[in-house]
């Protein structure tokens, strides 16, 4: 069979959707699974060595290729697979506590963040009056949503607490993971760098436990 050939604005959409839709489900899947096993930990943790699973049985039978694990590449990982802990976990004390609604909202915001913290610590262009038109708009929804919403009316933004330090942790998360670039990887680095990001994020998640019998990231 012949390679699918795209556009790049093509290949942006697919990738915007694909990505979009991956979250999307994600989210809901992850605010049903908490529902009947209410111990966020114990579900990341599960989630995480069942990606490297899978990754280490593609890799067995050639579909992808995965480089070899280097301690002088792991040291640069150490930083951003922190964040990326505690974004999960924020995540999912987020899903935990709220609805699937503000996660959704709060996670709509993180670009707004992360165009400023690219053009402030990366030296990229700032967004165009059009992307400032868009991120505004999204600003402009997530503060109607808030007005609307009953758990804020009554407890303030206590009852944001969590999806506020999930928004902030992705977005340090993001801007970081571009400037994260250590000269490690291959061609297949987006396969090996998400080996090196999970082990590390199992080994933080496993560090310490919350007094309920499971773990938790500190």
């Amino acid at each position: 069979m012949a390679n699918l050939s795209f556009s790049p604005e093509t290949t942006v959409i697919l990738a915007v959707v694909s990505y979009s839709f991956c979250s999307g489900s994600l989210v809901l899947v992850n605010k049903l699974i908490l529902h009947h096993l209410p111990y966020p930990s114990l579900v990341i943790t599960f989630q995480l060595w069942s990606t490297l699973l899978f990754i280490q049985i593609a890799d067995a039978f050639h579909f992808i290729e995965v480089d070899p694990i280097r301690w002088k590449c792991v040291k640069p990982y150490l930083a951003y697979t922190v964040a990326f802990s505690l974004g999960v976990y924020c995540n999912m004390k987020s899903l935990s506590l709220s609805n699937v609604e503000t996660v959704i909202v709060f996670r709509a915001l993180a670009p707004l963040f992360v165009s400023v913290l690219d053009a402030i610590f990366l030296g990229r262009e700032w967004p165009s009056a059009r992307s400032w038109g868009a991120l505004g708009l999204i600003a402009l929804g997530a503060y109607g949503y808030a007005l609307t919403d009953e758990k804020f009316q009554t407890q303030g933004m206590m009852a944001y607490m969590w999806p506020t330090l999930y928004l902030l942790v992705i977005s340090f998360e993001m801007a970081y993971g571009k400037k994260n670039n250590n000269g490690c990887g291959s061609a297949y680095e987006e396969w090996t760098g998400v080996v090196y990001e999970y082990v590390g994020m199992a080994s933080d998640v496993g560090v310490c436990g919350d007094g309920r019998g499971v773990w938790t990231v500190v």
